[in-house]
């Protein structure tokens, strides 16, 4: 769904009742041949009465930016698919519906779009404005961490260490990563992702910081996966000007580990 400036005037001059007689027949006209447009005008219209007249009163008093910011929750996929299907239902429904029913029925499913709609706006609204500790809880994900396969008794300890990291004992998962890493003579970039995360938790910070730095730093194939658990780290410490640094130096490479993600949180992040 796009609308340009004149659309989004003209949707409001409908909604606000403020068309004289001919424009307003000349816009309904437009609406019975563009069933995209008059879905969400028809949302836009039931909205006073889905989310309530004091909170949203968008009949009578809806700003063209009030219209916008509702056109861009409607792009949301999961309000788009819903709307569609609910056009779908519509073009069945009024083979055989009377048009009383036709009526109510309209209403019903309108104001599913609208509450639809509603909510993804302010979820959209909400993920806007988050807070660092908030960033963190949001975007850190340990289950994509990388898993260890045991062909060996070295590679039977870490898996033991996963275990043990999986339950939150992050201290003893620790100390078996530290031990294997001593015992190692190659440099192994999933155990260093690990003892990384278990500082993080265990909020010695600046063991974590330490460890992805070397993780960045190395001559590793995913190397760059230190840059997202560098600023996870400063997230956890509640520091978004040190996050977004490193945020914006992830998002330099297409590429680089979670670099869509890393773009959506950086919009996101207060």
């Amino acid at each position: 769904m796009s609308f340009d400036d004149s659309q989004y005037e003209q949707i409001a001059s409908y909604i606000n009742n403020q068309m004289n007689e001919a424009e307003k027949a000349a816009f309904e006209a437009l609406l019975k041949d563009n069933d995209e447009l008059a879905s969400f005008v028809e949302t836009c219209a039931s909205l006073e009465s889905v989310y309530a007249e004091n909170s949203w009163a968008i009949q009578s008093t809806a700003s063209i930016e009030e219209i916008k910011a509702l056109a861009a929750a409607f792009r949301a996929e999961d309000v788009q698919t819903l709307s569609e299907t609910i056009r779908e239902i519509q073009r069945e429904g009024n083979q055989t519906q009377t048009s009383k029913n036709k009526k109510s029925y309209f209403y019903i499913i309108s104001s599913a779009v609208a509450i639809a709609a509603v909510m993804t706006l302010f979820y959209f609204s909400f993920m806007q404005s988050l807070t660092a500790t908030e960033a963190f809880d949001e975007y850190h994900n340990w289950s994509t961490l990388p898993s260890f396969v045991v062909k060996s008794d070295s590679q039977e300890k870490v898996a033991k260490a996963q275990e043990l990291f999986k339950q939150e004992k992050y201290q003893e998962a620790l100390t078996i990563f530290k031990q294997y890493i001593q015992e190692s003579d190659t440099y192994n970039q999933n155990v260093h992702l690990y003892i990384g995360v278990c500082y993080l938790e265990l909020e010695n910070y600046h063991e974590a910081l330490q460890t992805f730095d070397k993780l960045r730093t190395s001559n590793t194939l995913d190397n760059h996966k230190a840059y997202w658990y560098t600023a996870l780290t400063y997230l956890k410490q509640n520091n978004a000007e040190s996050a977004k640094k490193v945020l914006n130096a992830l998002v330099q490479k297409p590429s680089n580990y979670n670099y869509q993600k890393a773009k959506e949180l950086l919009k996101n992040l207060k």
